[in-house]
């Protein structure tokens, strides 16, 4: 059972998902918006953007401040002119487990999930809001292999309120890392994948079996941290250090060698995280094989040799993901947004495509 099911009891109604909606993710650094178009080339981006939001609006996943929101929402619905929103859980704010049923139907799948939340969640089923998705599995010829996503009722109903105070309807919620594993892992890959979503503030490691996210963490560090180095290594101000990232680290350029040295602390210890997040998942029984490749998401992923670096040192497959890998042909189509940008849309655009 996919997504497209809903992440949210709350939001039933299957011609909701027909209607133009544009695809939402609330940052700590700012609000990413897409809005896309159905074409005969494919499903194309249409108007899109990121609206900047003031320190301390956002922490831990949580909207501590709702005035900044509600005007990004405010303006967001301006340029889009729809009311249909769709929403990326942050990855602090939801649960992910995997658990083997027998063969039922979808409702009774969904009975004895409600029982199974409170063994694995720090929710009990009437605080809980889920949706699941079964993974083929070629070793389990017998029952369903599920992975179940879980957030706080709690918190969809406060989203809600957010949005309808600013003229929206929310009509679908998907947890991050599932949205970026829709974007970038091709539909119908068998392969195991992890991904590796770089963010302002934090780093998403995520596995990807059949395209399906069973497992993640979470790494407390993010671009940021190449900024200030760069702040540091320059004597400069962070905004200053911003303008030398776009202008030096993102495609080649004679200092690329020497920045490059200087971060090799941060992103060494970035492969040494990422490395033990492989071990882990080799491990698991319920996985059929090794993962198979890395891919990075987040315009830091474009930092000239990381992707080098990290292939080298895990002697694995590593590349930079492609978001509108489901959505068309780049043979057919080439669109405007830039490669570098569109690596901070994964979220979103993978919203678009449940």
């Amino acid at each position: 059972m996919s997504h497209k099911a809903q992440y949210s009891k709350l939001f039933t109604p299957p011609k909701f998902l027909e209607m133009p909606s544009v695809s939402l993710e609330i940052l700590p650094e700012g609000v990413y918006f897409l809005l896309n178009k159905s074409t005969e080339k494919g499903l194309l981006p249409n108007v899109h953007g990121w609206l900047p939001l003031p320190a301390g609006t956002m922490a831990q996943g949580e909207i501590i401040r709702k005035e900044p929101v509600l005007k990004a929402l405010y303006e967001i619905r301006k340029k889009t002119n729809v009311s249909f929103v769709r929403f990326s859980i942050p990855e602090e704010k939801t649960y992910i487990f995997k658990t083997h049923l027998p063969d039922l139907s979808a409702k009774e799948v969904r009975d004895i999930l409600d029982f199974k939340i409170e063994e694995n969640v720090p929710l009990s089923a009437k605080e809980a809001v889920f949706d699941y998705d079964v993974v083929p599995s070629p070793s389990h010829k017998n029952g369903l292999e599920v992975v179940v996503s879980v957030t706080s009722l709690k918190l969809v109903e406060e989203l809600q309120n957010l949005f309808e105070s600013a003229g929206l309807t929310p009509i679908f919620f998907s947890p991050e890392s599932n949205n970026v594993a829709k974007a970038v892992v091709r539909e119908g890959n068998e392969q195991v994948v992890v991904l590796v979503s770089i963010r302002e503030s934090n780093i998403i490691l995520s596995l990807a079996v059949y395209g399906v996210v069973c497992q993640t963490s979470s790494l407390n560090f993010g671009s940021s941290t190449f900024t200030d180095l760069l702040a540091k290594y320059f004597k400069v101000s962070p905004e200053e250090a911003l303008k030398i990232k776009r202008e030096k680290l993102y495609s080649e350029n004679p200092d690329n060698m020497e920045i490059f040295s200087y971060l090799i602390n941060t992103i060494s210890a970035i492969k040494d995280e990422i490395y033990k997040f492989i071990s882990y998942c080799n491990e698991r029984e319920d996985v059929d094989t090794q993962v198979d490749r890395i891919i990075l998401c987040g315009r830091d992923a474009m930092i000239v040799g990381f992707d080098k670096y990290l292939s080298l040192n895990l002697n694995m497959n590593v590349e930079v993901g492609n978001i509108w890998v489901n959505n068309f042909d780049l043979r057919d189509y080439v669109p405007e947004i830039n490669k570098l940008d569109s690596l901070d849309l994964a979220a979103v655009n993978g919203l678009s495509l449940f």
